[in-house]
């Protein structure tokens, strides 16, 4: 830890400021990199498992009683799957798939938890772009009360900075659908790219605040709600409308309508783009597996928590569902090899009315509503790896499923 804390207090992150200190993790396998190396080996597991660290984060704090997940374990020692004609095991799977931990929660009970790589249920994960799923329900919350009129009302009628950009006119269902028609192009490792520098000047180098790039893109390519093209700017427009119209903060708006709610085990964080800053609204909160695996359940329910309707059920429907006006949304018109679909930056599966929220280099939850069934992974897959990763993923989540029949 000597080691860490001169990188910490260089990011600033300091309770003064509302931002999170680290929790106590153990002791995992790899160093921890500086902000530019989070993606890149030997970095991976130390950082993501420490990116409080590394870059501002603000708290996600918990509240009340931990709400307890009781236990009915199973080995699922039987859990077999098929990839390219060969036969693997479950323990075949997490060795080849770098996996940290694997949560299998059914009919809310744990029926299989597995850490590795020094990791345990203290450790908090990086969720990457699982945080898109977040932010669509916190917009969902707005929507419920009042706050946001109607999906089909222009990003720039709430944040009127954004009509100064190509989002602006942009309904925010397109916005949730990845339909925005606006020219971005998804490459994390293009430094070069006006999309790379958008990262490196507004949360690296901190030149000016993260939003203020998304002025920078006004070129349309085609008219908003007619093709998916996935864009991780577009949740950032998103959190911007969710940050003006709640009044404050992500993380806090989180931690007061969601994350107390649940019975959370851990406090969690959300990543800044500067100390004091706004919530990278596309990626990074951090938390531990099983309070990950809470915020699934809360949707495997319906929105539910006990008696308490956290967030609406009809939200909840409307978020993980095809939508029937938007063909080129539904499982298998996105891509052919997965399967899957899109809907409210939730990814929808072909069977059992399942749909995932996903994060970079592995990072999963998995909600199968037929099979009362919630499945968490965490991962550093290599860049690499990220394209045979997720047939593998789905056919090793498919074989627990069926396991449980």
């Amino acid at each position: 830890m000597n080691a860490i804390a001169p990188r910490a207090r260089r990011f600033g992150w300091i309770a003064s400021m509302g931002l999170v200190a680290p929790a106590a993790v153990a002791e995992v396998e790899g160093p921890v990199g500086e902000p530019l190396q989070v993606l890149t080996e030997p970095y991976l597991l130390g950082s993501w498992t420490r990116m409080a660290e590394i870059y501002p984060s603000r708290l996600i704090a918990r509240g009340g009683a931990v709400r307890p997940l009781a236990r009915a374990d199973r080995k699922l020692t039987s859990v077999q799957y098929t990839l390219d004609g060969k036969t693997f095991t479950l323990e075949d799977y997490l060795r080849r798939n770098a996996v940290t931990s694997l949560l299998v929660v059914r009919n809310g009970r744990i029926a299989y938890e597995k850490y590795l790589r020094g990791t345990d249920a203290n450790t908090l994960f990086v969720s990457w772009s699982m945080a898109k799923s977040v932010t669509s329900t916190l917009l969902g919350l707005l929507v419920r009360d009042g706050a946001i009129s109607s999906l089909s009302q222009p990003a720039g009628a709430y944040v009127a900075e954004l009509n100064e950009s190509g989002y602006g006119d942009v309904p925010l269902r397109d916005l949730l659908q990845m339909s925005s028609g606006v020219k971005f192009v998804e490459d994390n490792f293009d430094q070069t790219s006006r999309e790379g520098r958008a990262w490196i000047d507004g949360v690296i180098e901190r030149r000016l605040p993260y939003n203020q790039t998304i002025l920078w893109f006004h070129e349309k390519l085609r008219p908003p709600g007619t093709a998916f093209y996935y864009a991780s700017i577009e949740p950032q427009v998103v959190g911007w409308v969710v940050r003006r119209r709640a009044g404050k903060p992500l993380a806090e708006y989180f931690s007061e309508r969601i994350w107390q709610k649940l019975g959370a085990e851990h406090d969690a964080s959300w990543v800044l783009d500067r100390p004091g800053g706004m919530e990278i609204a596309s990626c990074c909160i951090n938390a531990t597996t099983r309070d990950y695996a809470r915020f699934g359940l809360l949707f495997l329910n319906d929105g539910r928590v006990g008696d308490e309707q956290v967030v609406p059920a009809e939200w909840v429907r409307l978020a993980t569902r095809p939508d029937p006006e938007r063909p080129y949304l539904h499982p298998g018109a996105i891509e052919k090899r997965n399967g899957l679909g899109y809907q409210h930056y939730w990814w929808l599966w072909p069977d059992d009315d399942a749909y995932s929220a996903l994060g970079h280099g592995g990072q999963w939850i998995y909600v199968n509503p037929r099979r009362q069934l919630v499945i968490v992974q965490t991962a550093t897959w290599s860049p690499s790896a990220e394209g045979s990763g997720y047939p593998e993923t789905q056919a090793v989540f498919r074989a627990i499923a069926r396991s449980f029949d």
